[in-house]
């Protein structure tokens, strides 16, 4: 796990993890072909209970390829551990719905779903929206 995540972690397993739990959740899953235990803090939205990760620049990325097929999953929510159902959102209107979501909780994310690191508020384009929600990669995370 690389720094900045194993901090992450450390806080989000920690009792001050109100620091981050608002908009960090760790994820624990195993490797669809190697079975390795692999965790993850990841940032999230919630939408009537369900959690939505963007995994953002997704082609550089390999760990949202292990939810093609739902597995169950365990969560780090909130300073409680949970057991979840992940899997991919499919549908690209779904997926936009979606997005709008997310730039409403995080209204600085670029179109790669990381922060544009300015004081302004990223002004997307009709077409930068439509076209992120066609080709951005969305798990759903469905608490048992």
């Amino acid at each position: 796990m690389k720094v900045g995540n194993a901090l992450a972690a450390g806080v989000l397993l920690s009792p001050l993890h109100r620091l981050m739990s608002g908009s960090l959740l760790l994820l624990t899953y195993e490797g669809r072909r190697s079975g390795t235990e692999y965790t993850l803090p990841l940032q999230y939205v919630e939408d009537d209970g369900t959690l939505y990760i963007w995994a953002g620049d997704a082609a550089s990325k390999t760990w949202w390829r292990n939810f093609a097929s739902p597995m169950v999953v365990e969560l780090r929510l909130r300073g409680d551990d949970v057991a979840a159902k992940a899997r991919l959102v499919d549908d690209a209107t779904r997926r936009r719905q979606i997005l709008e979501a997310y730039l409403d909780r995080f209204p600085y994310t670029g179109p790669v779903g990381r922060p544009a690191f300015t004081r302004r508020r990223r002004r997307w384009t009709e077409r930068e929206l439509a076209d992120t929600a066609a080709s951005m990669v969305i798990v759903a995370l469905e608490p048992e």
